[in-house]
């Protein structure tokens, strides 16, 4: 076998990579670590591979690399994520050593350690899941298991493998031993934790959709030498992360009925309050999280995460540094402003400069097919694709809030309050949401951006690992509605379509 050496250039750093011969070049960059996107899996569809060979753009998926190349990975690989958390209120102290807590999403991954003798946070570190080179969502992952021979070990192994040396990197930051961690907490969505666990996720992606295992009980699992616990999940798509929400916002403790979203690839949601919740989960697809839209990226530095008109577009860019793409809130607020300026007609189509209000002709252009094509800068621009896109996501969202609505019986107008959470919570527009025709129109007042609520609850129980089992019992009072074959569902979902 022939074995090549390339450089590859990220955020200023130079690495050495050899590469073997008949390998892409994102399958050598997955083997040594490094976690470019490729939200179709490497199958050459997605284009968010891209990267510079010698000066010239290519996808890493169907490149292959000679001796002496060089490499340069996009920025974006490298951006800032959501790791800011509600107050943590449930501090145990007293104890001694170190606790970490971790978020384990889809698309990144976040780590806080916790001194346990005075609650306080001693360090917090994010990145990028290692895992995305395999696919930017849980159905691509689940695949890869399935079709690639050693796929499930393969898996587990890189993220355990990061998470590790991500806890490792905060102890030492603070000065402390491998030996002072006594235990961790990990939440994350049903099938990350499975893949974690090195449990067989292909159940979960076939009806009647059921897990390996809820994480409702204790498991023989260990990081650094230390015991591991996990989030108790509800079903298949609403997970550890869900409960571990429930758990840090206090819902599972409050008077009258509250709606919590979670929304990315997988859009879960709970309503309800201490009585209990109703929970599902819908497809909203990638849209949301910037792919499989012509110009879209992560919420990360350079993202257009805010969009409004004042005699011209105006927006606001995640970083303060020159815009290079947009994130799932700036493609909402983009959309709305379109919608309200008559740019985009209620059924979705993105009008061409003939059918638009003259100021905004010069803004548009018009697309092979007669559609109108949008230029917001010279280098991002949106389509007509683009707009049917984050429609299918949009419906799926607000579908899946009135079939838990309806099993409430009640009307969003009564919600006490909701929670949007998450990264794409924390810039969500509300406003805009509602303007599309995501979220039900609900006061201001009530809504909450409560941020990482993940990493908030898996500290909640890092801090006191007695709410472990409150957790648990969060998740045993939750009632999971599989959507898949349900009538009300599929109406709902094509009532919500249109603008």
């Amino acid at each position: 076998m022939s074995v090549s050496s390339i450089r590859v250039l990220l955020g200023g750093k130079s690495f050495e990579l050899e590469t073997e011969g008949g390998e892409t070049l994102l399958e050598a960059l997955r083997r040594s670590g490094f976690t470019l996107p490729a939200a179709c899996g490497g199958r050459g569809k997605c284009g968010k591979c891209r990267v510079m060979i010698n000066g010239s753009v290519r996808l890493a998926c169907r490149a292959a690399v000679s001796n002496g190349d060089e490499v340069v990975l996009p920025e974006s690989t490298c951006g800032r994520i959501l790791t800011e958390t509600p107050k943590i209120l449930h501090v145990k102290g007293g104890l001694s050593g170190c606790a970490a807590a971790v978020d384990l999403g889809t698309t990144t991954v976040a780590v806080r350690l916790y001194d346990l003798e005075t609650g306080r946070e001693a360090a917090t570190s994010s990145a990028w899941n290692a895992q995305a080179a395999y696919g930017g969502d849980v159905i691509s992952r689940i695949k890869h298991t399935m079709d690639a021979a050693g796929g499930l070990d393969e898996l587990s192994r890189v993220i355990r493998s990061q998470v590790e040396d991500m806890i490792s990197s905060a102890l030492d930051r603070c000065g402390r031993d491998k030996s002072e961690l006594r235990h961790s907490v990990l939440a994350g969505n049903t099938v990350m934790q499975h893949i974690f666990a090195h449990f067989p996720v292909q159940s979960i992606a076939v009806a009647p959709f059921e897990p390996y295992t809820l994480f409702d009980g204790e498991l023989d699992d260990a990081l650094l030498g230390a015991p591991l616990y996990y989030a108790p999940c509800v079903a298949g798509y609403v997970g550890g992360d869900i409960t571990a929400g429930l758990l840090a916002s206090g819902l599972s403790e409050k008077n009258g009925r509250y709606l919590f979203l979670d929304i990315g690839t997988n859009g879960e949601m709970a309503l309800g309050g201490k009585d209990g919740f109703r929970c599902c989960a819908v497809a909203s697809g990638p849209a949301f999280e910037g792919a499989g839209i012509s110009c879209g990226m992560a919420a990360v530095d350079g993202a257009v995460s805010h969009v409004r008109f004042s005699g011209g577009f105006l927006y606001d860019v995640i970083g303060n540094v020159p815009p290079r793409g947009m994130c799932g809130s700036g493609l909402i607020d983009l959309i709305a402003v379109l919608i309200e300026l008559g740019c985009i007609d209620e059924g979705g189509r993105l009008l061409p400069p003939d059918d638009v209000p003259e100021t905004m002709r010069r803004y548009l252009t018009r697309d092979d097919d007669g559609n109108g094509f949008f230029h917001l800068t010279r280098e991002i621009y949106l389509t007509a694709q683009d707009v049917r896109n984050l429609q299918l996501a949009k419906a799926a969202v607000a579908a899946g809030i009135s079939v838990l609505l309806d099993a409430e019986g009640m009307t969003a107008e009564r919600l006490d309050g909701v929670y949007l959470a998450g990264g794409f919570g924390s810039y969500l527009d509300a406003r805009s949401a509602v303007k599309i025709g995501m979220l039900p129109f609900i006061s201001p007042d009530k809504l909450r951006n409560p941020g990482n609520t993940a990493l908030a609850g898996a500290s909640v129980m890092a801090l006191d690992t007695e709410k472990i089992a409150c957790a648990r019992r969060i998740a045993q009072c939750c009632d999971y509605i599989e959507l898949s074959g349900r009538a009300d569902f599929a109406g709902a979902f094509a009532e919500n379509i249109a603008f």
